[in-house]
């Protein structure tokens, strides 16, 4: 089974993108962030029609997640469970379960970073980092419930300096502050596998790449995209990473998905 996560900066702007992708890469799990769509505006039918069933937490011009899955999956939540979500509410979580109660969950982890109108606010990053909490603290249920799980997304944090091309530019980032890292750390010291730093643990591995100033052919990415699997379905991995090519199609993100298959 392959698995995919992917940050698609606006599912309807990427729709041949994605249809070109679904078509060669044959994933049978897709997760997505930054959809940018609502149940009204979401191509349904395009993913039907390329053998996927859909379900979506969406929100207009912002946000927004999703999961495609060549089998039927029933949608469990689309709010992250024991936050306390300030209106208007963003879109950043949905779970799902498979046929064998396998917990698909796909985030898209606030960024942080305080309006370019008012830097000295922290409103955002305080966000941040309740979110995060709340979302290790769910992990933490299910796994103490025993609960297989495949957690997937943008995760919005540059985990080590050399997860980033330049680290001193972003020092002082929502991205990559101490706490943010610490609020990671927790989630990865959790019985669960990381499983893209489990198939490249190396330096300068990065699934990011800006549009502006020629990021991508000069390489000046970050890693942001991960995958955590329990210890279970991390038994029958067999390989994992990014598919960097894609963020050289023409019309595509500014992130390249990440992947994984397992038996």
């Amino acid at each position: 089974m392959k698995v995919i996560s992917w940050n698609v900066a606006s599912v309807r702007a990427r729709i041949d993108t994605l249809n070109r992708f679904l078509l060669e890469y044959e994933p049978d799990i897709v997760l997505l962030q930054e959809i940018k769509a609502t149940d009204e505006t979401f191509p349904f039918f395009d993913f039907k029609t390329a053998g996927y069933h859909s379900i979506i937490c969406g929100q207009k011009s912002y946000n927004g997640v999703a999961i495609l899955s060549k089998e039927p999956i029933k949608k469990t939540q689309t709010t992250l469970p024991n936050f306390d979500e300030p209106e208007p509410q963003q879109a950043r979580f949905i779970e799902a379960v498979l046929s064998d109660d396998t917990h698909l969950i796909c985030v898209y982890v606030p960024n942080g970073n305080p309006p370019a109108n008012n830097p000295s606010d922290t409103s955002r990053l305080d966000y941040k980092l309740r979110w995060m909490e709340a979302l290790n603290s769910y992990i933490q249920s299910l796994l103490k419930d025993n609960k297989s799980i495949i957690l997937g997304g943008d995760f919005n944090v540059i985990v080590k300096d050399s997860d980033v091309y330049s680290p001193n530019l972003y020092r002082n980032n929502a991205l990559m502050v101490p706490a943010v890292r610490e609020k990671f750390n927790e989630l990865s010291a959790l019985p669960l596998t990381n499983v893209i730093r489990h198939f490249h643990p190396e330096e300068h591995y990065y699934s990011f790449w800006d549009f502006m100033g020629g990021a991508y052919p000069r390489n000046l990415g970050m890693l942001l995209d991960y995958f955590f699997v329990s210890y279970n379905i991390a038994k029958g991995l067999t390989d994992g990473g990014v598919y960097k090519e894609v963020r050289g199609w023409n019309k595509t993100s500014d992130h390249a998905p990440i992947w994984f298959e397992f038996d």
